[in-house]
């Protein structure tokens, strides 16, 4: 298995919903009980039917007093109300720089270490295309989106989506 290469590129989003599970985190949160307690409750199972994509999504962002909210689910649209359980949420648009690497044979390599982990690792110190700036502080509403592709014809692979703003 060799290291793949990081790839950047800058993108756009527009505002979007988004379903599916809150978990306030911080530095002792436990990954493992927040990802069983999800699959316990159904996954992406309710929120399936509503998916305008079917690739896995994790919204990192800032609740009303500043605390950090892990939200994993998918985005979503023609939802009325939630199942119980879940929250939908409307997020504005914004502007990102994605870090992925090539793609992977396996889906397991690509949320792993040399997946997931080298791009989130890249994603906490990679600088911005010129005449941009990051967009991640504790000022920010969401501070990081992570997109999972798994089994795609190309293979698999982890995105860590880092916000991004036009430099004043």
């Amino acid at each position: 298995m060799s290291e793949k290469a990081i790839i950047t590129y800058q993108l756009h989003l527009d505002g979007f919903t988004f379903m599916g599970k809150t978990s306030l985190v911080d530095e002792k949160s436990d990954f493992g009980q927040i990802w069983d307690g999800f699959f316990k409750m159904g996954g992406y199972r309710p929120i399936r039917p509503y998916a305008t994509e079917r690739s896995p999504i994790q919204v990192w962002y800032h609740d009303e007093e500043g605390r950090d909210v892990y939200f994993q689910g998918l985005f979503v649209q023609g939802v009325k109300e939630a199942p119980e359980g879940y929250t939908l949420m409307d997020f504005p648009g914004g502007d990102y720089l994605a870090v992925t690497t090539e793609w992977m044979e396996t889906n397991n390599e690509a949320t792993g270490p040399n997946g997931n982990g080298r791009c989130n690792e890249y994603a906490d110190r990679v600088e911005p295309p010129e005449g941009w700036a990051r967009a991640d502080g504790p000022e920010s509403l969401i501070f990081r989106i992570e997109k999972e592709y798994a089994g795609a014809p190309q293979g698999s692979r982890y995105e860590v989506w880092v916000p991004i703003k036009p430099c004043d």
